[in-house]
């Protein structure tokens, strides 16, 4: 081993820009120290960091020093003990100094001091939607040293989820499903501390394409990993390709592995008759739902899975396949179809989260369009989603080579324009040729 000397290490470290230098050596065994703590993920570790260690007792502070039997002070020769000063002992050592610039102090509650609480609030109000939820939350500031009646705490913590699930559009019905479970979970009345266990908690979305599904179930998941229900902020889409494998015998496993994935938060398979065939037995459907059946029922306690699709398509596959499904889905939530008026506020609110404009349409002229034309629109979002891109595109047209205040400002004819393209592209059904090869 060399004794090199090495200066760029320590005169990055030393605040008072004098050059001083440490052996080769020295610098190795301390980079050493500094890694293998790191990766055993020791940061907190006294004897490592030598900093004064902070806890709680009683509401009052007491330190704890071994900054003497630490690594730093072990090795004396090393240039992180060594001051500017050598005749003032007390003046900070190098390491003293990057340790003040790098480090804070910890602070570890006592797991024995309890909150005193020195007040009570009762909240006695009829809770029929999610308005009255936030009212609550709006109406009550969450205060420490207050008794509540509720748990109006985790109420404040998923005030953003309830916000974002309250926005959205319509689907009334779903909505009061959705909050009928919070309540319940919320005061873990699907707990049995006793035996550690709780209820199931998988769900599914009854409903067509395009009705936010995906996007509840987001909701739902962030929601509950925010209350502890679920343990962690998990949530994975599934498909059928993700499940199921090519050779009988790799289903299983592959189905296990998405699982062990979710572990603590949400997988959900959207479509979730893809995963089965009425018509026929197929022993790759039936290997995946059975150990999908299984897995519901050994992780209760720590997977939420929801699936979504139509009432009637589940019920012919999915839930056909395997009789034990059924059961363990006890949280069933139906998405009721837009409106011609709700399809009309979804493309708006499309066009306001862009940040374009409608020029000056006639409300009445725009919901009576979409009237008339709603049987175009069966996957509802999905659509406004796709007749948006075509409006935009025939709006570009319109504008080319003009007045540029024009821009993003979306009238009526780019409107119909727009539908026009969407119409075309529109897949139909088309009837198959030796139909009409009959009547030639």
């Amino acid at each position: 081993m060399t004794n090199k000397k090495s200066t760029r290490f320590i005169d990055f470290l030393d605040s008072y820009d004098k050059k001083m230098q440490c052996n080769y050596l020295e610098y190795t065994i301390l980079n050493t120290a500094i890694q293998n703590n790191i990766h055993e993920q020791k940061l907190t570790d006294l004897s490592f960091s030598g900093k004064r260690y902070e806890y709680i007792t009683n509401k009052k502070c007491q330190f704890t020093d071994i900054s003497d039997n630490s690594f730093y002070s072990i090795h004396n020769s090393s240039i992180w003990n060594k001051t500017n000063d050598p005749f003032h002992l007390s003046f900070p050592n190098q390491y003293s100094i990057w340790q003040k610039d790098h480090e804070a102090d910890i602070i570890l509650p006592n797991s024995d001091q309890q909150i005193i609480k020195t007040k009570t609030h009762l909240i006695d109000i009829s809770i029929n939607s999610l308005d009255d939820i936030l009212s609550i939350i709006k109406n009550n500031e969450y205060q420490d040293d207050v008794e509540y009646n509720i748990d109006l705490k985790s109420l404040h913590n998923i005030k953003e989820e309830l916000i974002e699930l309250n926005s959205m559009i319509g689907i009334q019905t779903m909505k009061k499903s959705i909050l009928d479970q919070l309540i319940y979970f919320i005061q873990e009345l699907h707990l049995d501390k006793e035996k550690e266990t709780s209820d199931f908690k998988h769900t599914v979305l009854y409903g067509p394409p395009g009705t936010g599904k995906t996007e509840i179930a987001k909701i739902i998941g962030r929601m509950y990993s925010k209350l502890g229900i679920l343990k962690k902020n998990v949530f994975k889409k599934a498909t059928r390709s993700e499940l199921i494998a090519g050779y009988l015998g790799q289903t299983a496993i592959k189905t296990k592995k998405m699982i062990d994935e979710c572990l603590g938060g949400v997988l959900f398979i959207d479509e979730a008759y893809s995963l089965a065939n009425g018509d026929r037995e197929d022993s790759y459907s039936k290997e995946c739902l059975d150990t999908l059946c299984e897995a519901l029922s050994d992780h209760k306690n720590d997977l939420m899975v929801i699936i979504a699709g139509y009432e009637d398509e589940l019920n012919e596959t999915f839930f056909r396949v395997n009789k034990g499904l059924e059961s363990r889905f006890i949280w069933r939530f139906t998405m009721e179809e837009y409106s011609s008026k709700e399809l009309m506020e979804i493309f708006k609110k499309k066009i306001n989260d862009i940040e374009w404009s409608l020029e000056c349409i006639d409300e009445t002229k725009l919901q009576k369009w979409f009237e008339y034309n709603k049987t175009n629109f069966k996957h509802f979002g999905r659509d406004m989603e796709l007749l948006l891109t075509y409006v935009k595109i025939a709006h570009g047209r319109r504008i080319y080579m003009k007045n540029k205040e024009l821009r993003k400002n979306i009238n009526f004819d780019d409107i119909e324009k727009g539908y026009d393209v969407f119409m075309k592209n529109k897949k139909t059904k088309k009837e198959p040729i030796f139909m009409n090869s009959i009547y030639i």
